[in-house]
């Protein structure tokens, strides 16, 4: 009885053994795409190989792991004769971008996954997700505790205000449910001027000046230079040159790769900084 046991105990081992061999094989042969820079970060952290990445954007670099791979372009210039020439057998997007790929991936009858990096619990989400698919559970486990943020509870929650500057000198109010929202909820502070329904809206010059904030954060989402001269030149005139946060120098201009509309694996970073300017008004 204690020999079959064993026999028995072997037979699986080799079965274990076998199918996670030709997992992994398969997991190897899929010709795999991402078309974001926090999307590729993913995939290189899980030890993961690709057929194709993202171009580099004037503030976002691939990882060196995959310079030499073919580049697809980005969601505002899909190169799309490289993407299909690549002959992927799935292309990660994010959530937010699916528009702007889901007709012609179809079309060409290519597999499109997309993932949510739209706040950090839904980044974890994402890793872990992927790991699980790709049997990389074990680097996923470690990429989730390398990024592991602690949330801070504050008797009195400084008043942030988080706006994202837009190309051309407009810029909207982000709310509480934003990356970069969730991130100042985690650290202890309170979004205010922003919709509770709408992650970004436009502007009420009313809304702000009635909660003057203590803190402004100011994101450049693309062309940096110019969004923050955009800033400057706002934040002379009223109400913003007599907002608390102004008169306090509480206001805090931040870009990519360290602070994005959507979730990155720059976020423990972004959080902590975020974490100390809640601290310089709370103590």
């Amino acid at each position: 009885m204690f020999l079959v046991i064993i026999v028995f105990a072997i037979i699986g081992l080799i079965f274990f053994s076998q199918r996670n061999n030709l997992k992994k094989q398969q997991t190897n042969k899929t010709k795999i795409v991402t078309t974001t820079v926090a999307i590729t970060d993913i995939f290189a952290k899980l030890n993961l190989k690709l057929a194709g990445v993202p171009s580099d954007s004037s503030s976002q670099k691939v990882v060196n792991k995959y310079r030499k791979l073919p580049r697809v372009g980005n969601h505002v210039s899909i190169n799309w004769e490289k993407l299909i020439a690549i002959k992927p057998d799935v292309v990660y997007v994010d959530s937010e971008l699916t528009d702007e790929y889901e007709s012609k991936l179809k079309e060409q009858k290519i597999t499109m996954k997309s993932l949510n990096f739209q706040n950090y619990a839904n980044l974890i989400k994402s890793i872990n997700y992927l790991g699980k698919k790709y049997d990389r559970q074990k680097q996923a486990e470690k990429l989730i505790s390398d990024i592991k943020i602690k949330s801070i509870k504050r008797t009195k929650k400084p008043k942030v205000l988080i706006l994202m500057g837009m190309p051309g000198g407009s810029f909207l109010v982000m709310n509480s449910k934003t990356y970069l929202g969730d991130l100042v909820k985690r650290a202890g502070g309170k979004v205010v001027a922003a919709s509770k329904s709408s992650l970004y809206t436009t502007p009420s010059t009313e809304e702000i000046e009635k909660t003057d904030p203590d803190i402004v954060i100011r994101l450049a989402h693309a062309m940096p230079k110019q969004v923050k001269a955009a800033f400057q030149t706002t934040f002379q005139q009223s109400p913003y040159n007599s907002l608390t946060a102004v008169k306090k120098h509480h206001v805090y201009d931040v870009q990519a790769p360290v602070y994005s509309p959507t979730a990155n694996l720059k976020v423990k970073q972004a959080y902590r900084q975020i974490k100390r300017w809640l601290d310089q008004v709370d103590n």
